[in-house]
């Protein structure tokens, strides 16, 4: 009989080895090093084993605790529906589940005996005596052995320690994933944060931008359909279902068909996603900006301050003022407009002279909206 190694990529598995691991101690170890007649040689050929195990497991642990930071708070994940979460986090831990299946395959002795019939193999992680296996407790203890054979179940101990940390925290992600779940209310605050998240990235929405009236078929929106008025049947069926792609795919799809109910054009959608009634302004705005006082600068340019107010009158998110300004602004002002437009340098440099001036955005926005009143535009 040949114990297996396999471990299964769900919560069972990570308990079956958090298990394993916890039951070392010094007695259990020595009869894993006897069980397999290990010479002093072999001995501290794998300490170096276990130390190079050590390495690749600390930087796993690191990134995975740097994973768990965003992990429950994002609505979307990277992983997509065709992964379940454990698999996505033992993906992770690859390396740290490779050195303990190999450390715990080294202290299992070998086996000869038949199974009885219908039994299923078991695993190292229960057969190795280091762990659940059979053992006899040596008389004399870890003191009486060799100082590399000391300096191995140090290695293994710290080795332990860090594994069972990382796995420890990918059954907590696991659990609390599932109780987030249920938690309609936490959901729906995940929900708005990983919209709000997205839609303020210009690139992301870019990259969605729809050039056709056909808009493109999305999980999430045929998920949204058959949950009809339900929306939290469609939070906890959606939650971590999807990539985060499909989820910016789906939030531009939704902006978009929300401006063209209110008139906009789809770029306007995606600038003002929550306030069409400005982004009507705007546009009005940019037809008779010639008739503003103060919209002419130098040499028969417009005036950088008063562009920065009415950037910051417009309302649009500060990472998308460059989109706002050179791809909006610019290309709908240039075919009618009396004067020569900016680059987008000079406006950010004005941008920075005015804050380093004690102007707030309020303060520009209020500016530029004081203008607006005198002009009658509205």
């Amino acid at each position: 009989m040949i114990p297996k190694t396999v471990v299964e990529h769900d919560q069972s598995g990570l308990e079956m080895v958090i298990g394993a691991m916890a039951e070392l101690q010094q007695t259990r170890f020595i009869e894993g090093i006897k069980s397999k007649h290990r010479t002093l040689y072999e001995v501290e050929q794998t300490t170096e084993m276990v130390r190079l195990y050590q390495a690749r497991v600390n930087i796993e642990a690191r990134a995975l605790v740097r994973f768990s930071e965003t992990f429950i708070r994002q609505f979307a994940t990277e992983n997509n529906k065709c992964f379940e979460t454990a698999e996505v986090l033992f993906g992770k831990i690859r390396s740290t589940i490779a050195g303990l299946k190999k450390i715990f395959y080294k202290t299992t002795p070998r086996d000869y005996r038949q199974l009885p019939e219908g039994a299923e193999v078991p695993t190292v992680f229960e057969k190795s005596p280091i762990s659940h296996g059979e053992y006899t407790p040596d008389m004399f203890g870890l003191d009486s052995y060799p100082e590399p054979v000391r300096k191995l179940y140090e290695a293994l101990d710290t080795l332990f320690t860090t594994a069972a940390t990382s796995l420890a925290l990918c059954h907590q992600m696991i659990q609390e994933e599932s109780e987030t779940r249920q938690d309609i209310v936490r959901l729906r605050q995940i929900y708005e944060e990983s919209c709000d998240e997205l839609l303020t990235t210009v690139r992301a929405a870019s990259d969605f931008l729809v050039q056709t009236k056909e808009l493109p078929d999305n999980e999430l929106e045929k998920l949204r359909q058959r949950a009809g008025q339900n929306r939290d049947k469609f939070l906890t069926e959606g939650y971590h279902r999807h990539h985060k792609k499909e989820l910016t795919q789906f939030l531009v799809i939704k902006c978009v068909r929300e401006g063209q109910n209110d008139g906009l054009t789809d770029q306007e959608a995606l600038l003002w996603p929550s306030n069409h009634q400005k982004a009507l302004q705007a546009r009005q705005v940019i037809e008779h900006y010639d008739e503003i006082e103060g919209a002419e600068g130098q040499e028969g340019k417009l005036s950088s301050t008063q562009l920065v107010q009415f950037i910051k009158w417009s309302g649009v998110e500060e990472q998308k003022e460059k989109e706002f300004y050179t791809k909006y602004f610019c290309e709908s002002y240039k075919p009618d407009g009396h004067y020569k437009t900016l680059g987008w340098n000079s406006i950010s440099a004005k941008r920075k002279d005015l804050r380093e001036g004690g102007f707030t955005d309020a303060m520009l926005a209020e500016a530029f909206s004081n203008k607006l009143q005198t002009t009658g535009i509205f």
